[in-house]
This record gives structure tokens, C-alpha cells and sequence, in this order.
């Protein structure tokens, strides 16, 4: 049976349109013992991506203006058009493997929810966390996926504008064409409503959502959504179960823990692939300052002992090498949205009051300083101001960025130059909308492709 469910995994499509000889005949059950979706979960390969490349490359946290790393991307067409905003990202013969990656994982989470309470050999809790937890990775994976390839959320128009394909099913051959970004996001509150009185308060590890974590994506989904009053309730009942931070003073002589290992990681996803040599721009370095903890512990200098190729300034620095950037959920991302959510409400003293609290474990005691606002929007820059300190290199300032055009204060056109040409990202523009591979369109002309 564990070799059969292996060839499974192996076999699960990129494309649904693509025929694949290994899997059985729809609708033959090869899967029996409750035992069977728990191996299905715990496969990391599938429930561990979060966001890829681009948002990375495409965020204001980056500025290759380093001839050396510029050189260096040059070889990269896909990662050169990423970084300068300009489409198509792939050509014809290169494939988008940030979304074969999470439509390959969709295949298994569906085949779980689809299969697991009527499996054997569990008890019902099993059986309902099991089935909780697949409806938390699908509703992680299209928030990932129409926030990569769909126009940011507006109620206005999230009824008309084309997210992405909705597949709800573990089937072969479907139709892909894009439900509406409303729909996605529909659908995504409707599994996280569905799992949260299902899922466990406590997990083995952080590799399985819990419900803190299950309340975190909820929290981020309201949020992106600005209904600030919603996402404050689910970001206080998230922390309720499971908010501590981590205090970076712990680990200024010793090796930063790894996402397993890590406190506030409420689940655990990285990036399928990041880029070796991120020279941070000069704007965040300033905003971050050099006692800030954060600055000391994931930034290095961009000489050859650190980086290749090595380069000017400084560059992004993981930890110690065991895990990627993290980009899953996090207790300090809560944190921040309580915050921000508090500001946008009027609440100036006790959005400041959460910034410092967090602020006190990333900066020696004699080096931090409180933060004080006059006003709401004070407040509200200064959220702001931390979740890029807190989330640089990761990819996660780059969907912060897209939602925040929808603010006067914040949106503001992007300039950068590559190879002599400058390149502008105006604020909620296409290139905020990441393209579809044409192989991907090509095989399934139903996917219209996004706008230039």
C-alpha cells in the first residue's frame, strides 16, 4: 500500500488536462485506513510550499544593483522579467513550477477531503483532524494562488475579476476555466468555517495546522478582504490559543532555530525556491537600522564569505542554513494584524501598544525605544513600517505591497534599472498579477491568460 500511495504522489498532475499512465482509473479506491491520509498530510514536499520566486524578486525589499548580481540573473530570462515587472515571466518551453507545485498539492488535499472520514481504522477525532487539516492546506493554497495570479481583492469588482481554476475534486480530467476572485475567496472561508471546530487545539509539529493556525489564515484572509473588524476577532482568537514571540536576544551568540523549532511558526511553509544572492534595497536597510535584532541576525554582508556571487551592501540571510525563508503562519504576523486592524479602527494606544510589546524581542533592552503616534494613521504607518522589518526576503512584502495600492497613503509607483533600462510597477497595475505559463494556457486554452 505505501509504495502504491508513493506512485500516487508521483503521478499527480501538473496540468489537468495531462495524461498520466501511473494513476488508476477515476473512481477506483486505492486508498483505505485512516492511516493512508495521514501519510498523505504528512508529505512535506506537498503541504509545505507557500510563495515562490516572483514575489520575492518583484518586492521593494530587493534592488540588484550590483552588476555582479545583475549579471548573474541575466542567465535566468524568467527571473530577469520577475524582477523588472515585465511579462511573460516563462517562455514557451518553461514551465511554472511555483503552480504545477500547488495544483499537484490541491490533488492530494482534495483526494483527503474527499476520502478521509470514510476511511478505517481511525477514531473520529482522527478522522476529523485529518479532514480539518486538508480543508486549512486548500484554503492556504488558493489564498496563495488568486493573490499570485488574480487582481487584489475588491469587493467591487472581486465578482467579475478572474481569479483562478476552482478545483474542489480529485479528478484527472476537469475544465480549468478561472472562477471569480470572489469565488475563491468564498470558498476559502467556507473550509476554514467548516475546519476550525474540527481541528486540533495542539499539534505534533508545525507541519500540521492547528487551530490557532487554522484562525491566523482566517485573520489574513478578512484582512486582505478589509474587513478589519472580522480579521481583529480571528487574529484575538488565534493569539488566545497560541501567540508567543520568540525573543530574538536569545539568539545573538547561538544558531537561529529552524522552522520546526521555531515558537511562533504556526505553520510551517516555505518557498519552493528562493535566489542566492538577495541584495537588500537601500530603503528597507534604512527603515530596519542597524541595532534592530533582525537586522543582526538575517542580513550579511554581500562579500564572498556570504553570498555568490558576492556583491555591494547587504544581502538576505535565512538563518543558518537549515530552513529557507519562512511563509507560512506565523504568531508575529497575528500580532502585527491585530495591530494594523486596531489602527485602521481608531484604537491609536492599543494598536502602539502591540508594536512595542513585539518590538521588545527584537532589540537588545538597551537599545529599544517605544513607538508613539498621535493619531490613527500614525499608528497605521508604523504597523506598516514593522511588517516590512519583520517580513523582508521572504516574498510576504510583496503581497503587503499589492494590497496596500488600495491605500492613498501607501500606493506609490515602484522604480528600479536593469541592464541600463529603467523599469516603473505602478500602483495596482497588471504587474501585480503574476502570468500563467503559455504551456500551461496552451494545454488548457480555458485558462485565459492575464494581461499585460
Amino acid at each position: 500500500m505505501k509504495i502504491f500511495l508513493i506512485a500516487v504522489l508521483t503521478t499527480a498532475l501538473f496540468s489537468c488536462r495531462k495524461y498520466v499512465e501511473d494513476v488508476p482509473v477515476q473512481g477506483q479506491r486505492v486508498l483505505v485506513y485512516t492511516n493512508d491520509y495521514r501519510l498523505l498530510m504528512n508529505n512535506i514536499n506537498d503541504s509545505g510550499i507557500g510563495c515562490g520566486l516572483p514575489a520575492i524578486l518583484g518586492s521593494d525589499d530587493v534592488s540588484f544593483n550590483d552588476p555582479a548580481v545583475q549579471q548573474d540573473i541575466s542567465f535566468d530570462p524568467s527571473r530577469v522579467a520577475a524582477y523588472t515587472w515585465r511579462k511573460p515571466f516563462y517562455t514557451d518551453k518553461t514551465d511554472d513550477f511555483d503552480w504545477n507545485t500547488m495544483y499537484k498539492a490541491l490533488y492530494t488535499f482534495n483526494t483527503v477531503i474527499a476520502g478521509v472520514l470514510d476511511s478505517k481504522g481511525g477514531t473520529p477525532d482522527e478522522r476529523n483532524a485529518i479532514y480539518a487539516e486538508g480543508l486549512v492546506q486548500r484554503a492556504f493554497t488558493y489564498f496563495t494562488l488568486v493573490n499570485s495570479y488574480s487582481k487584489q481583492y475588491d469587493q467591487a469588482t472581486a465578482d467579475q475579476d478572474p481569479g483562478v481554476p476552482l478545483l474542489l475534486e480529485a479528478k484527472l480530467f476537469v475544465n480549468l476555466k478561472r472562477a471569480t476572485v470572489a469565488e475563491v475567496y468564498t470558498q476559502i472561508l467556507k473550509d476554514l468555517e467548516i475546519s476550525i471546530p474540527l481541528i486540533p487545539i495542539n499539534q505534533v509539529n508545525s507541519v500540521k495546522p492547528n487551530r490557532a493556525a487554522a484562525y491566523a489564515l482566517l485573520a489574513k484572509v478578512y484582512l486582505n478582504m478589509r474587513r478589519y473588524g472580522s480579521a481583529l476577532d480571528a487574529a484575538e482568537k488565534s493569539t488566545a490559543l497560541f501567540g508567543e514571540l520568540t525573543d530574538y536576544n536569545q539568539f545573538i551568540t547561538v544558531a537561529f532555530p529552524n522552522l520546526l523549532q521555531n515558537k511562533e511558526v504556526l505553520l510551517r511553509k516555505v518557498p519552493r525556491i528562493s535566489y542566492g544572492a538577495l541584495q537588500l534595497s537601500t530603503d528597507l536597510l534604512t527603515l530596519l537600522g542597524t541595532k534592530d535584532l533582525r537586522y543582526t541576525l538575517f542580513t550579511r554582508p554581500g562579500n564572498a564569505t556570504n553570498f555568490y556571487p558576492n556583491f555591494s551592501g547587504r544581502g538576505f540571510f535565512a538563518g543558518a542554513g537549515v530552513d529557507p525563508a519562512s511563509v507560512g503562519l506565523t504568531t508575529s504576523d497575528t500580532w502585527l494584524i491585530r495591530a494594523e486592524c486596531l489602527a485602521r479602527l481608531g484604537q491609536t494606544d492599543p494598536a502602539v501598544k502591540i508594536l512595542n510589546d513585539l518590538r521588545k524581542f527584537r532589540f537588545k533592552p538597551a537599545d529599544f525605544t517605544s513607538l508613539t503616534a498621535a493619531n490613527s494613521q500614525q499608528a497605521l504607518q508604523l504597523v506598516i513600517d514593522e511588517r516590512r522589518r519583520e517580513f523582508f526576503g521572504t516574498g510576504l512584502r510583496w503581497f503587503d505591497q499589492k494590497r496596500l495600492n488600495k491605500d492613498a497613503l501607501f500606493a506609490k509607483p515602484l522604480i528600479r534599472t536593469f541592464a541600463g533600462e529603467t523599469y516603473t510597477l505602478l500602483p495596482n497595475s497588471n504587474g501585480y498579477v503574476f502570468p500563467f505559463s503559455s504551456i500551461i494556457v496552451n494545454q488548457n486554452p480555458e485558462i485565459i491568460q492575464n494581461p499585460e
